[in-house]
């Protein structure tokens, strides 16, 4: 894996063992005290499980007064294990999938910024010569077992910690899957089994990126979703997993703007849109294939939903309110009261909103999706007059995508017919029928990208 020039690769190697990787299949999750307890105690987390000597482990995350590794998703940790110390240098890029980062690591003599600094030139002028300074650092037990299964190796992290940054200090419960070896599927079966145990709730952001966050004094930002990328020999099993995929890492990512911004309006507004998209992907892939693991996500995304709707819909009014076409009411005397009253039920709903999301339910959810999709725990569909696809066959995503796309522009132009004389109710389903077909463009539209232009020479 080569390191991307942008990010400061170690200059000099004979300082110790460097170590280059991508991160695997893995999930981390938040806990309270008492269900670290009872996942230590699972018989899933136990059974046939070696554990290692507890370890106690001091990090500490670098970067300049100005943020400038922040500001480029550089992130450098140092931390001490074992009387040595190592450095940790991890980035993203926007074209990496959601959650992907690549990692150095490097051991060093001491956590001195100065040794840190000689450690590369090249991270010298990343950061134009400013001093680093300790930003966070957390001071963390953990245990650490590895489960042998009959057709996997998982690791298990078990963290108890506390964080000081900002003159605070927080501290934390954290568990951590990562398969080491074996099928994915079986990674994310155990994670659900986990989950059905313990009161587990999935982390997109761990505590220490929280801790940097309010450092920086930033708000936590609602993420739109990203692009599905296929190529025109992509099978459908492939699609299905890159488009439920998507939309689950889009769900995922709106929880701690949700939960940790002031304003939590936009990161509804995207969950539901997440939902909303999962919902009609999967609604799409019903004359494709038939799965009870893809029609149970559907149905729980659908409840998930309604929650979140109700507390967007009292967004919504909100605005019209304050600014919109019922503001011309501000002269009526319970217009005011109104406005109150609005108030006061918005906040409910977004109370409700982040309780849902904080529920063992929902993490339940999302790691049944995960398991179904890494299975690929579906089977053709019979479809009356079409051709029964295989979705394991190259170009079957193609094949299905223009059947689909077809369908749902007929559908939604015999909806849209005669459409000014059309009832509200009406009118509102033919907008449904758009935005299906959108979605449907959206997820197969890398199916039908044209190909490269090449110079003649």
């Amino acid at each position: 894996m080569n390191c991307p020039s942008a990010i400061p690769a170690p200059a000099d190697a004979a300082r110790g063992p460097r170590q280059r990787r991508s991160d695997g299949p893995h999930v981390r999750f938040s806990v309270d005290r008492a269900g670290m307890t009872a996942a230590m105690r699972s018989d899933c987390l136990s059974t046939g499980a070696v554990s290692r000597p507890p370890r106690r482990l001091r990090s500490i995350i670098f970067d300049t007064a100005a943020d400038d590794l922040r500001r480029q998703n550089i992130l450098l940790r140092g931390y001490e294990m074992h009387g040595a110390s190592f450095v940790e240098l991890s980035w993203s890029r926007p074209a990496d999938a959601a959650g992907a980062r690549s990692t150095i690591e490097l051991r060093v003599p001491s956590l001195e910024v100065g040794e840190l600094l000689g450690c590369s030139e090249d991270l010298r002028r990343q950061i134009a010569d400013r001093p680093l300074e300790a930003r966070c650092i957390a001071e963390t037990e953990r245990r650490e077992r590895m489960i042998e299964l009959a057709d996997a190796r998982v690791r298990v992290r078990f963290e108890d910690g506390a964080l000081d940054y900002c003159g605070r200090r927080a501290s934390f419960h954290e568990l951590e899957l990562a398969l080491v070896e074996g099928e994915e599927a079986r990674l994310w079966r155990l994670a659900a089994e986990l989950a059905r145990r313990a009161p587990l709730r999935c982390l997109p952001t761990s505590a220490a990126e929280m801790a940097l966050h309010e450092m920086a004094g930033e708000e936590i930002r609602a993420v739109k979703t990203r692009r599905v990328t296929l190529t025109p020999r992509a099978t459908l099993d492939e699609a299905i997993v890159a488009m439920a995929g998507a939309c689950l890492d889009h769900f995922l990512a709106n929880w701690p703007a949700l939960v940790h911004s002031p304003a939590p309006e936009e990161a509804i507004h995207q969950l539901r849109v997440a939902l909303r998209r999962l919902r009609a992907g999967l609604g799409l892939l019903r004359r494709g294939v038939d799965s009870e693991g893809l029609r149970r996500a559907s149905g729980r995304a659908k409840e998930i939903a309604a929650t979140l709707g109700e507390a967007r819909n009292l967004d919504v009014l909100k605005d019209m309110l304050a600014d919109g076409a019922l503001a011309k009411a501000k002269d009526e005397p319970s217009y005011y009261a109104l406005l109150d009253a609005v108030e006061c039920r918005r906040a409910e709903r977004h109370a409700a909103a982040k309780a849902l999301i904080a529920a063992p339910e929902t993490t339940q959810f999302a790691l049944d999706l995960r398991a179904t999709l890494a299975a690929r725990d579906w089977r053709p569909a019979v479809a009356e007059g079409e051709h029964t696809l295989d979705p394991a066959a190259a170009g079957s995503a193609r094949v299905f995508a223009l059947r689909s796309l077809d369908r749902l522009h007929r559908k939604a132009m015999k909806k849209a017919r005669g459409l000014a004389e059309l009832t509200p109710q009406q009118r509102h389903g033919a907008r449904i029928a758009f935005k299906k077909a959108r979605y449907g463009a959206e997820f197969f539209e890398s199916l039908f990208d044209p190909p490269p232009v090449r110079a003649n020479i």
